[in-house]
């Protein structure tokens, strides 16, 4: 895979202004109008919509994530790097200062860059494009591994038309407070409830989780071998501040490895973190610490789709303990 990183971004770029002419669209985000790729899957949340194409064959995959508008820092290199620390240097670690390339058009003033990078232990290459002016700014992010891949994102953005309705002056952010840290009467560190209520943004960051079993069989009546299975799973699960959810999954089944990548979106509602893949899975958020060098979420799960999660689970620690699981996220 080569790219040439100010030429897909000219690229990208060229045609983000060009799409500003455009009329004839199929789907809206607030205040973005756009027509979806042909034969990606779609995730779409409150403040994005995720277009995701895996070849499992030969392991090639692009993702296309539109970011609903946000307020505007008042100057498009600000927007840009805001944007780029949080698309893409923090979930992904792509460089922390890419060149980018800058174009007026029509009282918008586009911005695009392009890094490799690490997308779930993948090489990738993504490109980022983020448009300012009237008080907003829009953010695509293309995230491909092949260069077969970049006409579908240019055709993407050529589909794309911002309303030019200037945006309103949005209110100061609420400061919060530190988690507390609670200890058992050993002295052992817990993980304690969160002391403010979650959202997308705390929950940005690559996360992991393993687990396995292995279980001997033998005969009742005999206690003679009967076989023997096992299982190794490991998932490293990407999530952004706009509710984006990307999961590098593998297991080995009893000698058989199997690998999945997945894309779809995730919300915080109270307690309950949702993610929404091939279907919903739910998990009751039960402990939130955040240490040195990494953060733990413990979550008990998952519910699937319209189950009902049982009122203990919220209530009683102990209630489900054996559906606890334990995220990690490096710092």
């Amino acid at each position: 895979m080569k790219f040439t990183r100010n030429k897909s971004a000219r690229l990208i770029l060229f045609t983000f202004l060009l799409a500003l002419s455009v009329d004839a669209q199929t789907e809206t985000l607030s205040a973005i109008k756009y027509t979806p790729p042909a034969g990606f899957a779609k995730n779409a949340a409150e403040h994005a919509v995720v277009f995701s194409v895996v070849d499992q064959a030969s392991g090639k995959f692009c993702f296309i994530t539109l970011y609903r508008e946000v307020a505007s820092t008042g100057t498009p290199g600000k927007d840009f790097s805001s944007e780029w620390d949080s698309r893409v240097v923090k979930p992904f670690g792509g460089d922390a200062a890419p060149k980018t390339v800058t174009e007026p058009d029509n009282g918008w003033t586009a911005v695009a860059g392009g890094s490799a990078i690490d997308f779930n232990g993948n090489k990738a290459f993504a490109l980022l494009t983020v448009l300012s002016g009237f008080g907003k700014t829009v953010s695509v992010l293309g995230v491909v591994n092949d260069e077969a891949y970049l006409p579908k994102l240019q055709a993407f953005v050529e589909s794309m038309n911002v309303d030019k309705t200037i945006a309103a002056t949005p209110s100061a952010p609420v400061a919060t407070a530190a988690p507390v840290l609670q200890y058992d009467d050993f002295g052992r560190l817990l993980i304690p409830l969160p002391t403010r209520q979650l959202t997308t943004a705390d929950l940005a960051g690559q996360w992991g989780q393993s687990d396995g079993m292995n279980t001997r069989y033998v005969y009742r009546d005999s206690g003679n071998y009967a076989g023997f299975e096992s299982l190794t799973f490991k998932s490293k699960m990407t999530l952004t501040g706009d509710g984006g959810f990307y999961d590098d999954f593998y297991k080995i089944e009893n000698g058989k490895l199997t690998k999945e990548k997945t894309a779809g979106s995730f919300a915080v509602n109270g307690r309950i973190l949702s993610i929404k893949n091939r279907n919903t899975a739910k998990y009751v958020i039960r402990g939130w610490l955040e240490l040195p060098d990494m953060t733990i979420l413990e979550v008990c799960g998952p519910w699937f789709d319209d189950d009902v999660i049982p009122q203990e689970i919220f209530n009683n620690p102990v209630q489900g303990a054996n559906l606890n699981k334990k995220w990690a996220r490096k710092k």
